[in-house]
């Protein structure tokens, strides 16, 4: 039934009448301010190239910030991370990940070092973009392969805080590079090792163009003292400037750009600006006859030399075909003003229900279906889409209640290309009640369902927690499957680890049991690894994208093998195959899992014998 002729609505307006009305209304208001303005003229073009000027500098302060604040947020991060111990920087992998992150996360960033009291160097640097070997490359070197390195290590020993440093030559870049520092010191204070991320100049030089570019204009400049050039264009690539470690940056004749090289000529005075008034935002002066505004603004605390960030463009662009100013500015202010709150105000009713909209279908997309879908609106369209989207949750919920999340999260990933049945090496686990049947006749069929649903629920939770996908429930057994499909190249490592949470929960519940006077529950679980089909399997219209194959086969009757293994008292068995064994043998003495030499048993089906491994 349409939702048109609810009467509890009396009355909607289609979306884009709505949105017709609010920009409408804005633009003929605007509009009418605008030739209000043009009407009568007051004041002087001066004001004009002083506010642009303010906005020039503020744009370009404000970008140079947007580049280099990032690297300094993540080096503390970083340094938290490690003083907190949630980074193990015993653990030489972990630290180079961490550096690699701090690189990939913030572009300017150029090498990232990690110096720990074990004279080790970690990093983890930027190759350039098109190398065979990838974009981030990690190492660790020692640390008195470079003294220079090593002298600032040592001078962190008695610092506190990030910062900063002085800029350098840097050997391996060639180029001079910016860098920011911390010591990284536990709670105690006690100091454990210094964190550096360097920008290069020609990187930092890359991204303030390319912000440069965006925003319109590419004629920018960083100084450093009088005439040094740290940010130019001519910088991006500053080979051919002749810079080495004694003279690491270009001056301001060097940079091939000639009006930059006449930043500090005389200023001139001309017939519409007065010299005063830029005042401390900035100058003007003439090259070859053409005028050229400079704006410009110091920076500090990036390095002990204070900065001179800056632009500079011809004079005519802020003051070409512009006119004095008009008397109704006042009253062509007030009017947008008005206009844009009346656009403010509908457009943010409209983007309050469309916003729910879009919440509504990210939560469907992350198959959540519980979260409300949605609020009844007065925009016609909205509200239809919403009650629509309410019977599509409902619809969802049910079908989320049949299918694997985590099947359908990563079917979703893989594309519709990967749907195709193809052979992959995978490990598969069979999971089985002992004695379930005759235990389950004794009970009452709701108590029987609870039992299985919490038990389904733990073994469950331990094999997600693994990241693997449960195939299918057969009766009182569970398949699971780690893989490709599920997402784990580890995935041999990731069943076993699974099936001995799956073994603790059980002995762990199986107290509980005992105590409440119930019978234990026990179980036997078999993993195989082998090629096995993925893909879907069934008639048209009915299909399940599952596994077949002679390892599933073989995980079962590794899970009914346990028959023979599994002593009167004990709650679980756990067996696995010399395949799954071998597969994971790198991880089992981290997990703790040393079991007895294997045993021989016939399969059906096989001629050579298996070696049966029992882990637990």
């Amino acid at each position: 039934m349409s939702t048109s002729s609810d009467p509890s609505r009396p009355w909607r307006i289609p979306l884009i009448a709505a949105l017709a009305l609010a920009f409408g209304s804005f633009a003929l208001i605007s509009a009418i301010a605008y030739i209000a303005v043009l009407a009568g003229a007051a004041g002087t073009t001066e004001r004009l190239l002083i506010d642009r000027a303010g906005r020039v500098i503020d744009a370009q302060v404000s970008m140079v910030r947007s580049q280099l604040d990032p690297v300094r947020q993540q080096v503390e991060l970083i340094a938290g991370l490690a003083a907190e111990a949630r980074i193990d920087i015993d653990a030489p992998i972990a630290i180079r990940e961490a550096l690699a992150v701090l690189v990939a996360k913030t572009p300017a960033v150029s090498i990232a070092t990690f110096g720990t009291l074990d004279n080790q160097l970690h990093r983890a640097i930027r190759r350039p973009d098109g190398t065979p070997d990838g974009t981030i490359v990690r190492d660790t070197v020692p640390l008195s392969s470079f003294p220079a390195v090593l002298e600032r290590f040592r001078e962190l020993e008695t610092e506190h805080g990030a910062g900063w440093g002085a800029l350098f030559w840097s050997n391996s870049l060639q180029q001079p590079v910016l860098n920011v520092r911390t010591p990284v010191r536990r709670i105690d204070d006690a100091f454990i090792g210094a964190l550096a991320a360097t920008v290069d100049v020609g990187s930092f030089s890359q991204l303030v163009n390319e912000s440069a570019r965006r925003s319109g204009d590419a004629r920018y400049f960083i100084l450093v003292g009088h005439d040094q050039v740290l940010a130019h264009r001519r910088l991006i690539d500053p080979r051919g400037l002749g810079l080495s470690e004694k003279k690491p940056l270009p001056t301001i004749a060097e940079v091939d750009d000639p009006v930059l090289a006449h930043i500090w000529d005389a200023p001139v005075r001309t017939a519409t600006v007065e010299r005063s008034l830029l005042g401390r935002l900035g100058h003007i002066v003439a090259v070859d006859g053409r005028q050229w505004v400079f704006v410009y603004r110091e920076l500090t605390g990036y390095g002990p030399d204070p900065w001179l960030v800056g632009q500079y463009f011809p004079i005519e662009e802020a003051t070409a075909d512009l006119d004095r100013l008009t008397e109704g500015a006042i009253i062509g202010a007030a009017t947008v003003v008005f206009a844009a709150i009346l656009a403010l105000v509908m457009g943010l009713r409209m983007a309050r229900s469309i916003r729910t909209l879009t919440s509504a279908a990210e939560a469907i997309e992350r198959l959540d279906f519980e979260r409300p879908m949605h609020r009844p609106s007065r925009l016609r369209e909205i509200d239809e889409a919403g009650t629509s989207l309410d019977k599509a949750r409902n619809t969802l919920r049910w079908f989320g209640a049949y299918v694997p999340q985590r099947l359908v999260r990563r079917l979703m990933e893989l594309g519709e290309s990967d749907l195709k049945s193809r052979r992959t090496d995978l490990t598969v686990m069979f999971t089985d009640i002992v004695g379930f049947t005759p235990h389950a006749e004794h009970l009452p069929e709701h108590e029987t369902a609870a039992l299985l649903n919490h038990h389904f629920a733990l073994v469950g939770a331990c094999i997600e927690h693994e990241h693997g996908i449960i195939d299918k429930y057969i009766g009182d057994s569970v398949m699971a499957v780690w893989g490709p499909l599920a997402g784990s190249p580890d995935h041999a490592a990731a069943a076993i680890r699974a099936a001995l949470a799956i073994a603790q929960v059980i002995r762990e519940d199986n107290d509980l049991r005992r105590a409440a006077g119930k019978p234990a529950i026990r179980v036997r679980i078999g993993l195989h690894t082998g090629p096995a089909i993925v893909g879907n399997i069934g008639a048209p219209g009915r299909v399940n994208f599952t596994v077949v194959g002679d390892t599933v086969n073989i995980a079962q009757r590794f899970e009914q093998l346990g028959k023979e293994y599994m002593k009167d008292g004990e709650d679980v068995v756990v067996l696995t195959s010399k395949e799954t064994f071998e597969a994971a043998r790198g991880d089992l003495a981290a997990l703790g899992v040393n079991p007895p030499p294997p045993q021989l048993w016939g399969l059906r089906g096989h001629e050579q014998p298996a070696e049966v491994y029992r882990i637990v």
